[in-house]
């Protein structure tokens, strides 16, 4: 594998040979740039490395999809009356510009190829897994949120608004949403008489610790498995639940599994989270503290071999297809409706058996095809409910129309009621809807003298 990937490189040696001749390696191992045309020379090299290790196709796609998925993106948040969306750091960098950001991988390892710390064969080996691992990793993520984000069109479409954040500006990612100790949703839509509906991408997550007893409690959250996209009926801020002997998290409502991958259903991972037992804190401070040493050995000059004993532990994992994966994360979480959205069509054999399985197959969705989802947003309808603030309001409002019926000498059940509140609304719809823009009128340029 690493003579073929030294040999993938071989088109790009003579740009390597314009690099070495403009720079100069001081001590130290220190590299000096000696020519005002070095910079283009390694940018040249970094260019021709991406192109030597990832799929000319795969980078054609990559480079359309990133402006389809910010199409999407501003029209999905802004016809759900949201203020704005972002994206994690490396996503961002992604979709500005594919190669661009995959030059980025290899800078380092370009540096350490010039000052004679690795090997050219080293470097080409290292080099193709960045590109390759982070090309991989980041179309797969553009595929869940173009997916997610087409779930939010849909329901906007229908009327749906986006009611958190309450700021109006949705995160796609989930960094550094949990260190307050919570697990919220990345938004959650309101649609007009339905309810609410909250989604979360990519979570569980580990929420924030203080002590290693805290560490203990929530270490689940490290090791539980982790679906694509989880929904859940009403207005739902926190899915934590510590409390459940099995898994950490409340259940969702209905999972969307997203695969992006041609071949995804060929692939085998290893599964280690729900075969990996509490760690004590002996364990896992060996661990860090080995980690820790290992990523200073070149600074502090201590060799990897002997903090190999600390390092090597028992195999916890079992290494299952992408297939397997699916039906165990089915099985894990038990949500009321699976969807498996593939963008690859899918063997028919592999399609009847995760169906025989309960696994609702959708096939053929490529980003950019928002009514090859219509159906799931049809459905995700059914579990939208009113959020708990919601529904008190409206309880209360009926209970209060029950007592001062009764104060009157009419009595009646609260399915009556409803019926009879419906009759009236419907009968008088010209004046309830003049009422509500008179409303509305007045709240406007009451915001409009407060701010004045």
């Amino acid at each position: 594998m690493r003579s073929k990937a030294l040999a993938n490189l071989t088109v790009c040696l003579n740009v390597l040979e314009d690099v070495k001749k403009c720079i100069k390696v001081l001590p130290g191992r220190r590299v000096k740039l000696d020519k005002p045309e070095c910079e283009d020379y390694i940018d040249a090299f970094r260019e021709c490395t991406v192109h030597a290790y990832a799929d000319s196709g795969v980078l054609n796609t990559a480079s359309r999809d990133v402006k389809l998925l910010e199409e999407y993106l501003n029209r999905a948040v802004s016809s759900a009356s949201g203020k704005g969306w972002l994206l994690s750091r490396e996503m961002s960098s992604f979709i500005k510009n594919p190669v661009e950001h995959l030059k980025k991988k290899l800078t380092l390892y370009l540096y350490d190829l010039l000052r004679g710390k690795l090997s050219l064969e080293d470097y080409a080996s290292k080099a193709r897994a960045a590109v390759t691992s982070s090309l991989n990793t980041n179309m797969r993520t553009l595929y869940e949120v173009w997916v997610l984000a087409s779930l939010l069109h849909g329901l906007s479409k229908r009327g749906g608004r986006i009611i958190y954040p309450e700021h109006g500006f949705v995160h796609f990612d989930r960094a550094g949403k949990q260190k307050t100790g919570i697990l919220p949703p990345n938004f959650a839509v309101s649609i007009p008489g339905r309810g609410s509906l909250s989604f979360f991408l990519e979570a569980p997550r580990p929420i924030g610790w203080r002590d290693f007893k805290d560490l203990k409690t929530v270490w689940r959250l490290y090791t539980t498995l982790r679906p694509d996209i989880m929904v859940y009926s009403g207005l739902v801020e926190n899915i934590i639940d510590l409390s459940n002997p099995g898994l950490p998290i409340m259940r969702p409502q209905v999972i969307v599994e997203c695969k992006e991958q041609s071949d995804w259903y060929l692939r085998v991972r290893e599964l280690k989270g729900p075969f990996v037992s509490s760690f004590s804190f002996d364990e896992w401070f060996k661990r860090w503290l080995s980690g820790l040493w290992t990523g200073l050995a070149d600074v502090l000059g201590v060799s990897s071999d002997a903090l190999r004993e600390i390092a090597e532990s028992k195999k916890r994992g079992v290494r299952v297809t992408e297939v397997q994966l699916v039906l165990f994360y089915r099985s894990l979480y038990k949500p009321e409706k699976f969807y498996l959205l593939s963008k690859p069509i899918l063997p028919s054999n592999t399609r009847s058996f995760l169906e025989n399985e309960g696994v609702i197959v959708l096939e053929d969705i490529q980003v950019g095809c928002e009514k090859c989802i219509e159906d799931v947003v049809e459905d995700l309808l059914k579990f939208a409910k009113p959020s708990h603030d919601e529904f008190e309001r409206l309880r209360a409002i009926i209970n209060k129309l029950i007592v001062e019926a009764e104060a009157r000498g009419i009595h009646m059940s609260e399915s009556e009621l409803l019926r009879y509140i419906e009759e009236y609304l419907v009968g008088n719809i010209n004046d309830v809807v003049n009422y509500l823009s008179h409303r509305k009128r007045i709240g406007s340029l009451s915001a409009e003298e407060s701010s004045g």
